[in-house]
């Protein structure tokens, strides 16, 4: 059996491990020069950035892309953070459990109750489910500010929007509740996908980079490079989204009602900002969420765990926010005046590195996080990676469940127990 795999993101490289390991002949196909898409180290100045991610994975060691890589036998070392996460906030770091002094018995009781609903399995359903997330926060538990702040820089930094439906907002936080916080991953983004990319081709798989994919011919069944190449298939996975792969098959191929579902899909787009600070580091293993900044949701310090992605002397900070409006310029001013009322020292010990921003050809996710995911209509073509997570899946914890369900639909492993 013949696979073609369009793009070597996150997405496209565990299948295509998967594939190969389950004999099936392998080719990815990469438009770029180089493998891992988002979730690729960037070297910039003798520091060690990320094409995306924040060399970190939502559930460190016990979630789904932890799993996966588990089952392929992949030697990468994930490092579960520890606290599981931090508050900044009224200028002051605290612990999750330092936090419920700013939320009143009854609020907590509430709160309580209400993760305990979670956890069993207790969603919202019909129209509940389709609420703002917040207000359903708020209607459960009550209109506290600190809590609302939390959801909201929570939001931002796990998803780059600041609201999500209410089903969504639940199953993200039984994903918590269930597999825990994150973990910094050893070496950064590319110890995981360079070694995706090992065993897709010790198990006699190929990787082909520079090889733009410019068309889908889903009647002879074979995908067709910008040089003319052609390369049949029996299986084909896309990891280049819904939208993209639609247009390399082309629209005729589809229905206007799915065409309208597709159109309507909207991506999530943010910054990220590359800090550089001077001496030890600061935070460690953890994640800080940011709840008095205009901008800022987050922020995580991947050297702690791999001084090498710092120069030395230095470590490396990675904030994050989600965009509230096109106005990039403006955006960047207030999340840089941010930057520097996190870190009042930065002037004088550090330097922003480097500013990413994520947004239209280019989002943090094709498919932002809350928005109906279905399996591809087209006879033997999956779709993987941002653009197909299932519900409650964050990041890559997403793409890791989407990539569970394109393998079961292929008779590939059972993973009925990863279901949110």
């Amino acid at each position: 059996m013949r696979a073609v795999v369009i793009g070597s993101g996150i997405g496209g490289l565990l299948t295509a491990s998967f594939l190969a390991k389950n004999g099936y002949e392998v080719t990815v196909l990469e438009k770029s020069p180089r493998i891992g898409g988002r979730f690729a180290n960037l070297p910039y100045g003798g520091f060690g950035l990320s094409t995306g991610a924040f060399h970190m994975i939502p559930h460190g060691e016990d979630g789904p892309l932890a799993h996966l890589l588990r089952l392929l036998g992949a030697k990468v070392q994930i490092v579960n953070s520890d606290p599981k996460g931090m508050i900044l906030y009224e200028g002051r770091l605290m612990t999750y459990r330092e936090g419920w002094k700013y939320v009143s018995f009854l609020e907590k009781a509430r709160a309580l109750k209400l993760m305990a609903d979670v956890k069993r399995g207790k969603l919202p359903k019909g129209e509940e489910a389709g609420i703002s997330g917040r207000e359903w926060i708020r209607e459960r538990v009550g209109d506290n500010e600190f809590i609302d702040l939390f959801f909201q820089s929570f939001l931002g930094w796990a998803d780059s929007v600041l609201d999500v439906p209410a089903g969504e907002l639940a199953r993200e936080i039984r994903a918590a509740l269930k597999w825990g916080g994150p973990g910094l991953i050893k070496g950064g983004c590319s110890a995981v996908t360079d070694e995706l990319a090992r065993i897709v081709e010790r198990n006699g798989g190929r990787i082909l980079t520079r090889k733009n994919v410019v068309e889908v011919d889903v009647g002879e069944k074979k995908a067709i490079t910008a040089d003319g190449e052609e390369f049949p298939y029996d299986v084909l996975v896309s990891n280049v989204g819904i939208k993209e792969t639609v247009e390399l098959i082309g629209r005729d191929n589809f229905d206007r009602d799915y065409l309208k579902r597709v159109d309507a899909l909207r991506p999530s787009e943010g910054i990220k900002y590359n800090v550089a600070l001077k001496g030890k580091p600061r935070v460690g293993n953890t994640v800080v969420f940011t709840l008095d900044t205009e901008r800022i949701n987050g922020y995580n310090e991947p050297s702690s765990l791999s001084p090498e992605l710092a120069k030395e002397g230095y470590t490396l900070i990675m904030l994050h926010h989600a965009l509230q409006s096109k106005n990039v310029k403006a955006e960047r001013r207030k999340g840089i005046e941010d930057v520097y009322r996190i870190f009042p020292e930065l002037e004088r010990e550090g330097e922003i590195l480097l500013v990413q921003t994520y947004l239209d050809g280019n989002p943090v996710n094709r498919v932002a996080s809350g928005q109906a995911v279905e399996d591809f209509p087209v006879s033997d073509v999956y779709v993987v990676g941002d653009a197909f997570r299932p519900p409650g899946g964050i990041e890559v914890e997403g793409i890791a469940l989407g990539v569970m369900r394109t393998l079961e639909r292929l008779g590939i492993g059972d993973f009925r127990g990863w279901s949110l």
